[in-house]
C-alpha cells in the first residue's frame, strides 16, 4: 500500500509541482502532518492506520520531487552545486530521523507519530514563509 501510494505521490508531485509549486509544497507538508495525526490518533484501529500510512506514502513521495524541482529552477546557473546542497540537506534529515528513532527505540510505538510531527510543524511554517522561492513559473 505504501509503495503504491508513493507511486501516486511521485506522479502527483511531478505533474502538479511545476504548475503550482508553493501550493503543492504546502499541501504535501499538510498531508504529512495530517497523516501523522491520523496515525497517532488511530494507532490501534487497523483500517485507519492503513489509510494514514497510504496518505503518508503519497506525501512523502511527492515532497522530494517538489523540492528537487524548485532547487533545480532556483539554482539553474549552478545545478550541480544546488543539487548537492539539496541532497546533503535531505541526508541530514534522514540521519536526524534515524537518530531520533534510535533514541526512541525503548518508547512505545504510539509515540512515534507524535514525535515525527515535531519537525513537520516548523517545516510548514518555513514553507509558508518562503513563498517567493516557490513562485509560479511564467506562463508559456
Amino acid at each position: 500500500m505504501y509503495g503504491l501510494a508513493g507511486f501516486l505521490g511521485t506522479w502527483l508531485g511531478g505533474v502538479l509541482g511545476d504548475r503550482r509549486p508553493h501550493t503543492v509544497l504546502l499541501g504535501t507538508v499538510a498531508l504529512l502532518a495530517g497523516s501523522l495525526v491520523l496515525l497517532g490518533a488511530s494507532i490501534r484501529l487497523q483500517p485507519l492506520v492503513v489509510v494514514a500510512v497510504a496518505l503518508w506514502g503519497v506525501a512523502f513521495a511527492a515532497l522530494p520531487v517538489t523540492l528537487q524541482s524548485r532547487v533545480l529552477r532556483l539554482g539553474s546557473t549552478a545545478p550541480d552545486a544546488a543539487s548537492s546542497w539539496y541532497v546533503s540537506a535531505f541526508n541530514l534529515g534522514i540521519g536526524g530521523g534515524a537518530l531520533t528513532g534510535a533514541l526512541l527505540s525503548d518508547s512505545p510505538v504510539a509515540t512515534l507519530p507524535w514525535t515525527a510531527l515535531i519537525p513537520v510543524v516548523p517545516a510548514f511554517v518555513l514553507a509558508w514563509t518562503t513563498r517567493a522561492a516557490f513562485a509560479h513559473p511564467p506562463s508559456r
